[in-house]
């Protein structure tokens, strides 16, 4: 995966560096809502493979570089979306917890930060309004925080390892005034492996391993370019 990142990178500062860029490049921010699809949106507690992620909110940057006149150009741009657990899969978590009496002091955050970089088009559709389209390919850091538990006055930390898959963004969307971007994006974000550790009151250590987490997201947000 390093190598051909490696490899995406080199290309596409090559493109940039050369004197096939048609003209200046621009720069644009984002923000939005990061909606979790299918087994990372699942809220079913029975379901192994559920992700439990609730609605988010994503934040964004991107650097567009035009190669020519038609339209065409690269991107190369940073996300990061933030969805905490579903809010009725916290209440069902502790009604049950409840009954031994097990207090959950934090449950665990989904930080998903994909690094893509890919072609874009875009074309007129009159002089206020244009529409584009995006296609990239890149990598997926997902950080799980910390989940905290109380039970008997004693606390018990889950610990979430970092991970890092390929990952792949596809969406486009409405460019107003050549200014305001409002874009539509399905961002298919890996296959992660959910493990890490407990931490105990005494100090005292475990080892976990929850499964396999597939992580997709639909992004609707509103940009300006600047």
């Amino acid at each position: 995966m390093k190598k051909g990142m490696i490899s995406l990178v080199a290309l596409l500062l090559a493109i940039i560096l050369s004197g096939n860029v048609y003209s200046q490049s621009a720069f644009s921010i984002n923000v939005g809502a990061s909606f979790p699809l299918s087994d990372f949106g699942e809220d079913d507690l029975d379901d192994d493979d559920a992700g439990l992620a609730g609605r988010g909110l994503c934040l964004g940057a991107k650097f567009l570089f035009p190669i020519n006149d038609k339209g065409l150009g690269l991107y190369f741009g940073a996300d990061l979306n933030y969805n905490p657990l579903n809010s009725e899969v916290r209440d069902d978590i502790e009604d049950e917890l409840d009954e031994f009496e097990i207090n959950v002091d934090d449950f665990r955050k989904y930080i998903n930060i994909p690094v893509t970089g890919g072609l874009t088009y875009s074309f007129s559709g009159n002089q206020k309004v244009s529409f584009f389209c995006d296609l990239g390919i890149g990598f997926n850091y997902l950080k799980i925080t910390d989940e905290e538990y109380e039970f008997e006055n004693e606390e018990t930390k889950m610990i979430f390892d970092p991970s890092t898959q390929l990952a792949y963004k596809i969406g486009g969307g409405l460019l107003l005034n050549d200014k305001w971007r409002i874009g539509l994006h399905y961002n298919g974000l890996g296959e992660h492996d959910v493990e890490g550790k407990f931490k105990y009151s005494d100090g005292d250590t475990e080892k976990f391993k929850l499964g396999d987490l597939k992580v997709s997201l639909l992004t609707l947000t509103l940009g300006i370019k600047l």
